[in-house]
Order: C-alpha cells, then structure tokens, then sequence
C-alpha cells in the first residue's frame, strides 16, 4: 500500500477531526489504495504547542507548510476567506487539494480557483460536502437515479442551527467577506444535497435574509443570520430552502423532502441513518423506514456496527478522495470544485436577490 503524507491547514474542530480520520482510513477500508500519513499541519503560533502536544508537526507559515516537498495531498481546514489563496497555492505546488465549503466567499475567486483545478488535471480537486457520504442520501440518490417515483415536483430543504442568537459576540462567521452568511455556510449543504440527489439546481429564485441581531462586540453586522429562498428547478419543479441561527433546541438540523408523481422521500439529520419513502401506489403501508447504513448501500466495509456518525462520514469522504487519487470508481460522487462553483452561483444569486428585492435568473450569473 501507497504512503500518501497528508499536509492539513488548520486546528480548528474541523483539522483535528479530519486528522483522525486519516489515521483511520486503513484500518477500516482495506481496498484503500493509499494509506494518509500526517506529514505537517499549518498552525497559528499560539496553537502550536497544542498541535505538537496531539502528534502533529506544526508550522505557522501557510506557504511553507505547503510547499514542504515532503508531502503530496493539501486539506484545507481553514476559514472561507483562507480558501483561495491556500488552494492557489496548493495547485501551484503540484499537491492534492482537498478543501471545505464553502469553496470560495466570492464567484470571481471560485472561477479561478475551478480554472488551476482544471489545468492540472491529474491532482485531486475535491471539496468537503460530507453529506454526499450518508448512506441514506446515496440511497435516495439511487431512487431518483431509477425513476422509481417519477417526475420531481417539489423540493424543500432547511438548514437550521441556534448558536447565532443575542448575546453571541463577533466572530469571522458573522462577517460578510469571511463567512458568507447562512446559505454560504449552512445552506451551501442543501444547495449541494439538492444537486446530488435530484441531479436539478435552481434555475430562477427569489430570496429573503434578514439579521435579527445588527451589532456584536461593538461591531456593526451586515451580514444576515436567517435566509428564506424559493425557485424554480429544470422540468417544470419547484423547490423551497431556509436556514437559520436562530432555531433554539437545534444544534445542527437539517433535511429535505422531495415529492414526485408517484410518491415521496424525505431524511434528516437528527435520524441521518434512516431514509424515509412514500410510495403512493401502495398508500396503506404508509411512510416506510428504511435502515441505509445496514442494508449495504454504501460503505458496507465499514465496521460491524450499523449506524453511522458524524466521525464517519469524515473517514468515507477521506476515503473517497483516496480512490479518486488513484482513479477508482466512486461508491458515491465526490463534489469537484467545477460543482462547489455551481453551489456558489446559486448563493451568489440569493444574494443578489435578497439585495435587490427580486427575482434572479442564475443565467445572469457568470459560469
């Protein structure tokens, strides 16, 4: 098996989970094609006793511990606005790049962002969509895929969290040019769930956002912390998304339901193992249950246990990005950067609207 020495930016939640879940890899999936060793990470200098305490070799210039010769795979942990120049700088170096979502705060960084991934096309360029790893949501995935319900019609997707409330002081999520707002760092999930599932993006929407707090810490806020957005999908479907901190007694929901001609599918994350399915030509049974995470539809090299977490579905992203290096054949899609370009066009559109008071027709929208 291929060494692969891993080089992760950042020491946040993020950097330190996915630490482990490279460690991991081997020992659950032993088709793996490369094992990841932790070859360095990008700290700040206060971190750097912290990281150095939990195994990690830290540094605290960005673009050394880049373009450290030692280490062939990029993954970057860092806050959105970091983004662009931690991956610019990756692809420069020759390395893998694996990076969070959103990919970039802005369209224009996303576009030439896209266009380094594209003009080395033998490096991995694959960003952090993790939801595409729940079995039930490749499932569902599946379902559509056959047909099984017929035509979408409708589409409704939320995103809700409660830390962001009065009382909450400043910090990067609440600026504009770092973080994005809601749909940049929540709804950018259910932007992109949409598109895996269904195979459809919004075609035309219209978008509201609203910041119930306007200062924090003594800093004016811009930048909104709820979003309500609904469009108009290819074929003739419609779809609804919100997100929100706001939502006491939710640390981190989120879901959709999609109804078809024929029937119904709907999951969340509060119960992620479970995809619940309606089947209209047999209305007595009711909404059925069903158990992805057991029933092998994805992942069954997994450990015996069958319900899944948070923690797993790090390890099968990881996991994925190590078959894509090596060009196997995908258990479920990952999400390149030409896609979380396509997610930030649609936020770049909910912005717009939500500015304009209007609707905005995502042609109007570079691509």
């Amino acid at each position: 098996m291929t060494q692969l020495p891993v080089t992760i930016l950042g020491f946040g939640m993020m950097g330190r989970a996915r630490a482990v879940a490279y460690e991991n890899i081997t020992r659950y999936f032993k088709d793996s094609p490369y094992q990841p060793t932790l070859c360095q990470a990008f700290v700040l200098p206060n971190e750097a006793d912290a990281a150095a305490k939990v195994g990690w070799v830290p540094e605290t210039d960005m673009r050394k511990a880049i373009f450290n010769e030692q280490t062939d795979y990029i993954d970057i942990c860092l806050p959105n606005a970091m983004h662009y120049a931690a991956v610019l700088s990756a692809i420069e170096a020759g390395k893998h790049v694996f990076c969070e979502k959103p990919l970039a705060v802005s369209i224009q960084e996303g576009r030439e962002m896209v266009a380094a991934a594209k003009a080395r096309p033998e490096l991995l360029n694959s960003v952090h969509f993790t939801y595409r790893r729940v079995p039930a949501n490749i499932y569902a995935r599946k379902l559509v895929a056959d047909n099984r319900f017929g035509k979408l019609l409708e589409s409704h997707s939320y995103y809700n969290q409660h830390w962001g409330g009065p009382g909450v002081g400043f910090g990067w999520r609440f600026d504009r040019a770092a973080g994005g707002g809601t749909v940049g760092d929540l709804g950018s999930h259910a932007i992109d769930m949409l598109y895996f599932v269904t195979g459809k993006r919004p075609e035309r929407l219209c978008a509201l956002q609203y910041a119930h707090v306007k200062e924090r810490s003594g800093r004016k806020i811009e930048v909104d912390d709820a979003s309500y957005v609904m469009f108009y999908l290819p074929d003739g479907a419609i779809g609804t998304l919100s997100c929100t901190r706001n939502a006491h007694g939710s640390e981190n929901s989120q879901g959709y339901e999609l109804y078809f001609e024929h029937g119904a599918i709907r999951w969340r994350y509060d119960d992620l193992d479970y995809l619940e399915i309606y089947d209209a030509n047999d209305p007595q049974r009711g909404w059925t249950r069903v158990l992805c995470s057991a029933a092998g539809y994805a992942y069954d090299n997994q450990a015996e246990a069958p319900l899944v977490g948070y923690r797993d579905l790090l390890l099968f992203g990881c996991y994925e990005n190590m078959r894509a290096i090596a060009k196997m054949e995908p258990i479920a899609p990952i999400a390149t950067f030409q896609d979380a370009y396509e997610v930030d066009r649609t936020i770049e559109a909910i912005r717009l609207s939500a500015e304009n008071q209007t609707w905005i027709n995502l042609d109007e929208i570079p691509q």
